[in-house]
C-alpha cells in the first residue's frame, strides 16, 4: 500500500479519523507496514493514518532500531507538569514551532494483533504520543502555536528557504 503525506494547508488533516474495527476493517499489519516505511523514508518520529489520508485511528511511531504502532490510542491521565519544547511535523516540512504539552503521560491503545496495552511515557515518547493523537482528532501542531509565533515560524522558515537556495 503506497501512502502519502498530506501538506500543511490540505483540508484532509484537519478530518478525524474513525477507530479500528478488527473485525470489519481486519488485520492492521499492511497499513502499519506502510505507516512505518512512509515515516522511516521522512525522517520523522512519528506519522498518523489521518496525515496520509487514511481516517484510521492508527499512529505509529518510532525510529530505526524500535517503532511501535497504536491503534484507537487513548489517554488514561496526564501529568500536571507541562514544557514548552519545539516540534515539527511531516505535514509541515520545515516549520518549527514551540508547542505547549505534559511531560507524561499514560496511555492505552491496542498493539497491532489487537491486545490493550496502557503504558506511561515521558519526555519526548510523551510528546510524540500526543502530537499523532492531536492528528486523530483533527488537530495540527500549528493550532497549539499562538498566532504571532506561528507567523514568526513562517517567516523564519522562508528565510532559511532562501538561504539554502543561495548555498
Amino acid at each position: 500500500m503506497e501512502l502519502s503525506l498530506l501538506k500543511e494547508g490540505d483540508p484532509r488533516l484537519n478530518l478525524p479519523g474513525t477507530p479500528w474495527d478488527f473485525e470489519k476493517d481486519g488485520d492492521p499489519t499492511e497499513l502499519v507496514a506502510s505507516l512505518c516505511k512512509t515515516l522511516l523514508s521522512s525522517g520523522g518520529v512519528g506519522l498518523a493514518a489521518t496525515q496520509c489520508d487514511v481516517q484510521k485511528n492508527i499512529f505509529v511511531m518510532g525510529n530505526f532500531t524500535s517503532m511501535f504502532a497504536c491503534i484507537n490510542p487513548q489517554i488514561v491521565s496526564l501529568s500536571p507538569e507541562v514544557e514548552l519544547d519545539l516540534e515539527g511535523c511531516l505535514s509541515f516540512p520545515d516549520l518549527w514551532l514551540r508547542v505547549k504539552r505534559n511531560t507524561t503521560c499514560t496511555v492505552r491503545f491496542q498493539a497491532i494483533n489487537g491486545t490493550v496495552e496502557e503504558t506511561e511515557l515521558t519526555g519526548l515518547m510523551a510528546r510524540v504520543f500526543l502530537h499523532e493523537l492531536d492528528h486523530l482528532y483533527g488537530v495540527t501542531f500549528d493550532e497549539r502555536s499562538g498566532e504571532l509565533s506561528l507567523k514568526m515560524a513562517k517567516n523564519k522558515r522562508i528565510k532559511d528557504s532562501k538561504k539554502k537556495i543561495r548555498v
